[in-house]
């Protein structure tokens, strides 16, 4: 698995191209960190295998999870490429964006919990996206 974090968007044409190649991009503030979007790949590839998928199209479904909401409306609003400043792109065969390579964007931050609407915890960081997006799967 191979995930590169950018500084900048890309449009949603874009964004819907690279994922007809296998190639997955979100808005950074929706990935907790590297194991995060790692976890959320394999869940939403063994969601389609399952045929318990939500959303027809693989990375519709990796926004679903990554957000933690069953609403597609909802998670693109929150893991959509328009108008961000960082993205993470995730694919099981190397790529280059046409983007500014930052990995940090990977880093966990209590900013990236505020976007997703969820409140902080003591000790806890990157846990709390799993939490998070393990409740969509509780719903399946």
């Amino acid at each position: 698995m191979i995930v590169k974090g950018y500084r900048g968007s890309i449009s949603a044409e874009e964004s819907k191209a690279l994922a007809s190649k296998g190639i997955y991009v979100f808005n950074s503030l929706c990935v907790g960190c590297r194991e995060h979007v790692e976890w959320a790949y394999e869940k939403a590839m063994k969601s389609f295998e399952n045929k318990k998928n939500i959303a027809k199209k693989k990375h519709l479904e990796l926004m679903l999870i990554l957000s933690g909401n069953r609403q597609i409306s909802e998670a693109l609003k929150l893991c959509g490429s328009i108008g961000i400043k960082s993205v993470v792109a995730i694919s099981e065969k190397d790529f280059e964006l046409p983007l500014q390579r930052d990995d940090k964007v990977l880093e966990f931050s209590e900013e990236k919990l505020r976007h997703l609407g969820i409140y902080p915890v003591k000790g806890k960081k990157c846990e709390l996206f799993f939490e998070n997006s393990s409740l969509l799967e509780l719903e399946r």
